[in-house]
This record gives C-alpha cells, sequence and structure tokens, in this order.
C-alpha cells in the first residue's frame, strides 16, 4: 500500500471526486441493488451539490496520483433540510474499488467525525446504502432501522438509518 495523505476538497477537485463517486457506486452498490435500479439511482446519488462539497467540511484521500477516497459531513441533510443543533449527516462516503481494505475509509471517517465534533456536532447520522452497513458499525455507528430512501417520486432506494455519537471521540476514542 502506498502513502496517503487526507486535505480538504477545493472546487478544482469537482471532477475527480465526482468520478471517484460514479467509479465507486456503481461497482460496490450492484452488489446489493438491482441493475435497473442503480442505473435510475446513480445520477442522483452521485450528484455533488458545491455549496457543500467545498464548504470546508469534505476531505479526500490522495496519493500523488489520484483522489482515492472522500467523505464529509453537513447539517443539511441529504434531502435539504436543516438538523437538529448537535446533529449532522456523514455525506458521500467513497473509496476507489482498487483501494478497498487498505484503511482509508476508516482513516477518513476518522477525520470526519474529528472535525465533527470540534464544530459542536454530538450525533453524525448516516442514510446508509445496504453495501457500507458493515464499515459503519465498524467505525462506530449504530444500527437505527432500515429506511427507504425517496430519491424522486418514482423512486424508492432501500438504505438504513444509522447514527453515532461524537462527543468523545476527541478525548482519545478511536475506532
Amino acid at each position: 500500500m502506498s502513502d496517503f495523505s487526507i486535505r480538504p476538497v477545493y472546487p478544482a477537485d469537482h471532477a475527480a471526486i465526482s468520478e471517484l463517486l460514479r467509479q465507486s457506486y456503481a461497482v460496490q452498490l450492484g452488489q446489493f441493488y438491482s441493475e435497473g435500479l442503480l442505473r435510475k439511482a446513480l445520477p442522483i446519488l452521485t450528484l455533488t451539490v458545491p455549496q457543500i462539497l467545498f464548504g470546508g467540511r469534505y476531505y479526500v484521500v490522495e496519493d500523488q496520483e489520484r483522489a482515492l477516497a472522500v467523505a464529509g459531513w453537513s447539517d443539511i441533510s441529504p434531502f435539504g433540510r436543516t438538523c437538529p443543533a448537535g446533529h449532522a449527516h456523514l455525506r458521500h462516503l467513497a473509496c476507489a474499488p482498487d483501494r478497498l481494505r487498505q484503511g482509508l475509509g476508516r482513516a477518513l471517517v476518522r477525520r470526519v467525525v474529528s472535525a465533527a465534533g470540534q464544530s459542536g456536532v454530538t450525533r453524525l447520522h448516516s442514510l446508509c446504502p445496504l453495501n457500507a452497513v458493515a464499515f459503519c458499525q465498524a467505525t462506530g455507528f449504530e444500527t437505527m432501522g432500515e429506511v427507504v430512501m425517496g430519491l424522486t417520486p418514482e423512486l424508492a432506494f432501500p438504505a438504513v438509518h444509522m447514527q453515532r455519537q461524537v462527543a468523545g471521540y476527541e478525548k482519545g476514542r478511536s475506532f
């Protein structure tokens, strides 16, 4: 495994992040969702909102060659609603398919949780696709229950609502 670094996402990263999301989600979601559902859902799931992506709350893992993983947090839910005080959502977690299980996602989630905690977030939520449930559990998220995300009025996407405490992480708790 080569060395990697984690840094905030910048506007110049938009194309690389969009491509990483498309590649990652197409491969990893394909093991849990039908081809027909993914054909309709991927354009919506991989859509990045610039004002959220570039607000200093998203991070990219990279080596000297390319973006390897991305994730961030937002106090705006995936459906555009403001979260209650102290709550936020983990957003757009993705890792290059050829770099899975190498610690990139875990390091990235650690950075996101720390940054969110430093900003006053005490509870981080995730509307987690089925393929990422085990990973989120391994990084401290608890399963709250199955949900169906209405991506459009006609398009339902099964997911799992997960959440984790953020308070205490900055005091040395780790995963």
